[in-house]
């Protein structure tokens, strides 16, 4: 797989894990335990606009991928979440105001609509938190 993300907006960062396990007792990148492509998050950091390429070489260990983007000024609606997988001959393609993103030989993931129910408690932060929503749909087994 090859991730290319332009950014055209002003951002506080993005940021990049090959996600190898997920765990709910936390929020935001915190919620993925794998690899981090560190160069996604220096290339974006407080950026106006940013162009950054990673090749994302096989790894049978890696559950799915997490790009996650987010916005200047912390606008939750402005914020990127886009979760993938890999799958030969297809493409994810985002283009919009803010991000142009094209991650080849792959398939994105939507889960947004996914609305998990652990048992436990767990803060609103974590109930709205993207990243912890995917988390538990990874540990759900990716049911939809």
């Amino acid at each position: 797989m090859h991730l290319t993300l332009d950014v055209k907006k002003k951002c506080n960062f993005f940021w990049l894990r090959g996600i190898r396990r997920a765990r709910i007792d936390k929020c935001c990148a915190e919620c993925f335990i794998g690899e981090k492509y560190t160069e996604v998050y220096e290339k974006t950091r407080f950026k106006n606009t940013a162009h950054v390429e990673v090749e994302l070489p096989p790894d049978d260990t890696i559950k799915a991928y997490y790009l996650c983007g987010l916005s200047r000024g912390w606008v939750y609606t402005n914020n990127t979440h886009i979760a993938f997988i890999p799958c030969k001959g297809q493409n994810v393609e985002i283009n919009n105001d803010k991000i142009h993103v094209t991650i080849t030989d792959a398939r994105q993931i939507n889960f947004q609509d996914y609305d998990p129910d652990p048992p436990g408690e767990y803060t609103h932060e974590q109930r709205t938190c993207r990243n912890w929503i995917f988390a538990n749909y990874l540990l759900d087994g990716m049911p939809l």
